[in-house]
C-alpha cells in the first residue's frame, strides 16, 4: 500500500461538492453550445427514459439487446425530464449526474489510500480530462453506469476490514452491475479486487463475493430470457476475437490515443481542438511513462501495491481490446482513464516524497495541468458528431432539427423513413415521439415504430423519407423530379410522399 500518507486538510464531503460544482461548470460550454446535439444512441436512451416516465415501459437493458444494462441510464433520464422536461440538456444532465456520484466513489476510495487532499488533486484532474469532456454525458446505456459501479467496487474493497461480510457482498453485486452495464470494464477491475481479497485473508470475504456476483448475475439473465422470450436481439455488439493481434498495433495504438482525447463518434475520430490534442498526447506519454516505470520497479524490487494495481488495470484494458476485439472503437478504450490519472499521480507523490519537493509545489503542477484541461474542456463547444456540415454561418444543430420537425409536421406527415441508420432515434426524441421514423430492415431496437410506419403507408396516408445531406444512398435517381428533395440547412433533406414502390426500391424492407 501507499505509505506516508498526508494528514487530512478538509473531509470528504466539501471535497466531492467541489468536484461536482467544477464537473459541472466545466461542461457548461457544452450544454449550452448551438453544436449540442445528442447522437442516436443517446437519444434511444432519451426515447426509453421517455417511456418509463410515461410509464409505458421500463427497460432493462438497451433496446434491442440482452445486454448494455439501461435501467439506471434511462431511469436517470426520467427523472431529469420529470424535472425539466425532455430534452438534450436533461438527458446529458441526468447522466453526468450519474457520471459525478461515480467520480465521488473514487475520490472517497483514493482518500484512504493516498490522503483526503492527494486523493482530491487526483480526481479533478479526472474531473476536467478531455477523455471525460463529452463521454461523461454520453448516455451509450452502460459506459457511465459501469464507471460509477467501478468506482462503488474500488471504495468497497479499499474499505473493506478483514473478515467483514458485508462490504464483499456489496462489491460482489456492483461488480455484477458492472458486467451488466458494460463487461468491457472488468478487465482493469480484476487486479484491484483480487488483491484485496487475497489481502484480507478471508475464506468467508471470498465466498461472499463470488456468491454475491453470481447471485445477481443469475437473475438477470433468468428475467431477461423471460422478457426477450420470442424476440431475440437485433444487435450483438462486436465480434469477440481478434484474427490478427500483430497486425492490428498500428490501429490498438491510435485507438488508445483517440479514447485520450475524447472527441470521437463511436469508432470514427472527431477532430480534437489542439489543446485537446496537446493534453491527450501528454497522458499518452505518461502513459508509457509510468507502464515502464513499473518494468523498472521489478527490475530493481522497488515493490508499491497500488503502482502495480492500477498498471496492471490499465494494461489488462488494453489487453482485453487488443486480444478480444477487432473492432477499435475508442469507447471500449475508456475504462483505463481513471487508473491511469491515479497511477501517474501516485508515481508523481512518491518522487515528490523522495526528493523533498513540498507539497505546494506538487499541488501547483497538477493545479496547472488542470487549467489546461479546462482548457480543452472549453474547446468542446465547437464539438459535434456532423462535422462534415459543420459551418457557425448556419443555425444551431437544435434550432436546424427542429426545422425538420416543423417542416414534417406542416405537411401533416408523423411518420418517416430514413435514410440513415441512427437519425431514426433522434426524429423522435426531437419531437416527443410526436414524429416516429423507422430504418430500412425488417427488424430493429424498437419494433412499434416500424409497424406505426409502416401501418402509416398500408392506410395510404402521407410519409417520407429524411436523411443526412450528401448521404442520399442513390435516392436522387429513384425519384421523378430531384427538386422534390427538400434541402434544410445544408443539414438534413426531405422527400414527401414517397409511394410503396419508391420506398422498395430505395432498400426499405416493408412489414405491411
Amino acid at each position: 500500500m501507499v505509505t506516508n500518507v498526508p494528514a487530512r486538510r478538509f473531509g470528504t464531503w466539501p471535497g466531492i461538492l467541489v468536484l461536482a460544482a467544477i464537473a459541472a461548470l466545466a461542461r457548461l460550454p457544452q450544454l449550452l453550445s448551438p453544436n449540442l446535439l445528442a447522437e442516436g444512441d443517446e437519444c434511444l436512451v432519451g426515447l426509453m427514459g421517455l417511456h418509463v416516465a410515461r410509464g409505458h415501459d421500463f427497460p432493462l437493458f438497451f433496446y434491442g439487446q440482452k445486454y448494455g444494462l439501461a435501467v439506471v441510464e434511462a431511469s436517470a433520464a426520467a427523472i431529469g425530464f420529470a424535472l425539466f422536461g425532455a430534452g438534450a440538456v436533461a438527458l446529458k444532465g441526468a447522466i453526468l449526474a450519474v457520471w459525478i456520484a461515480g467520480a465521488a466513489l473514487y475520490f472517497h476510495a483514493f482518500a484512504r489510500v493516498l490522503g483526503t487532499s492527494r486523493s482530491f488533486l487526483l480526481t479533478l484532474l479526472v474531473v476536467l480530462m478531455p477523455a471525460w469532456a463529452a463521454t461523461s454525458m454520453k448516455a451509450w446505456s452502460g459506459y457511465v453506469t459501469a464507471f460509477a459501479a467501478t468506482g462503488l467496487v474500488i471504495d468497497l474493497a479499499v474499505r473493506a476490514e478483514r473478515g467483514r461480510v458485508a462490504p464483499w457482498l456489496a462489491a460482489g453485486a456492483a461488480t455484477a452491475l458492472v458486467y451488466a452495464a458494460q463487461p468491457l470494464w472488468l478487465p482493469g477491475l480484476v487486479p484491484i479486487v483480487a488483491y484485496h481479497l487475497a489481502r484480507a485473508r478471508s475464506a468467508r470475504a471470498w465466498t461472499a463475493y463470488v456468491t454475491a456476483v453470481a447471485v445477481p448475475l443469475a437473475v438477470f439473465m433468468a428475467v431477461t430470457r423471460a422478457l426477450l422470450r420470442g424476440a431475440p436481439e437485433v444487435w450483438f455488439g462486436p465480434t469477440v476475437g481478434n484474427p490478427h493481434p500483430f497486425a492490428s498495433w498500428p490501429s490498438l495504438v491510435q485507438q488508445i490515443y483517440v479514447t485520450l482525447t475524447g472527441s470521437f463518434y463511436f469508432a470514427h475520430a472527431v477532430p480534437p481542438g489542439r489543446v485537446t490534442s496537446l493534453v491527450a498526447l501528454l497522458w499518452f506519454v505518461v502513459l508509457c511513462a509510468t507502464l515502464a516505470r513499473q518494468m523498472w520497479r521489478l527490475l530493481t524490487r522497488r515493490h508499491l501495491a497500488w503502482p502495480y494495481l492500477l498498471a496492471a488495470s490499465v494494461a489488462c484494458t488494453i489487453g482485453a481490446n487488443w486480444l478480444l476485439l477487432d473492432e477499435r472503437d475508442a469507447r471500449y478504450m475508456m475504462a483505463m482513464n481513471v487508473p491511469l490519472v491515479f497511477l501517474a499521480g501516485i508515481e508523481l507523490f512518491g518522487l515528490a516524497d523522495r526528493f523533498h519537493v513540498t507539497a505546494r509545489r506538487c499541488a501547483a503542477a497538477i493545479a496547472l495541468l488542470a487549467i489546461v484541461q479546462a482548457a480543452a474542456m472549453r474547446e468542446f463547444r465547437d464539438y459535434t458528431f456532423m462535422w462534415w456540415v459543420n459551418n457557425p454561418n448556419r443555425p444551431s444543430e437544435a434550432k436546424t432539427l427542429a426545422t425538420v420537425i416543423g417542416y414534417l409536421q406542416s405537411r401533416g406527415i408523423t411518420r418517416v423513413y430514413s435514410e440513415n441508420a441512427l437519425l431514426q432515434w433522434t426524429i423522435p426524441f426531437y419531437s416527443g415521439e410526436a414524429v416516429v421514423a423507422r430504418w430500412k430492415g425488417a427488424r430493429d431496437r424498437y419494433p412499434p415504430y416500424i409497424a406505426a410506419v409502416d401501418r402509416a403507408v398500408e392506410a395510404g396516408r402521407a410519409v417520407a423519407i429524411v436523411g443526412y445531406t450528401g448521404y442520399t444512398y442513390g435516392l436522387e435517381k429513384l425519384v421523378p423530379d430531384t427538386r422534390d428533395i427538400v434541402d434544410i440547412d445544408g443539414k438534413y433533406y426531405v422527400y414527401v410522399a414517397p409511394d410503396r414502390d419508391l420506398l422498395v426500391r430505395a432498400g426499405f424492407q416493408l412489414t405491411r
